[in-house]
């Protein structure tokens, strides 16, 4: 767990290094995750890391997606939510849902999320 202090400097860096994740907003998230066991340096890591991957829309993914953190600490993240509409795929990074996005069958904001697709009998 990190002290008030920890995560206020998280916060600041994380924001001068992606200026759209306000500190504020940083220190929300941070505070929704202050029972997480995984050490300071270990989240840091995370933070720092899901921060500097361009593809990465919002700090919310640093506590659910595993890729961003050391092996040790991995164990002791939460288990993702599903995806609603692909068995074995995490809702915040399915790779099937994405892959109906490139073929056209589903809008990008519908990544994890529950889609029917338009029938050809709608027309």
């Amino acid at each position: 767990m990190m002290t008030e202090s920890q995560a206020k400097a998280l916060a600041t860096m994380l924001h001068e290094i992606r200026p759209r994740w306000s500190a504020p907003s940083m220190m929300k998230v941070l505070e929704r995750n202050a029972k997480h066991p995984a050490s300071f340096s270990d989240t840091a890591l995370a933070a720092i890391t899901a921060a500097r991957d361009p593809a990465v829309e919002t700090p919310g993914c640093i506590f659910t997606d595993p890729r961003f953190w050391p092996e040790a600490s991995k164990a002791h993240l939460p288990k993702p939510a599903p995806c609603p509409d692909h068995i074995g795929e995490a809702s915040h990074n399915c790779r099937c849902c994405k892959a109906d996005v490139k073929a056209g069958i589903r809008p990008a904001d519908m990544i994890g999320k529950h889609h029917e697709p338009e029938s050809e009998d709608d027309e």
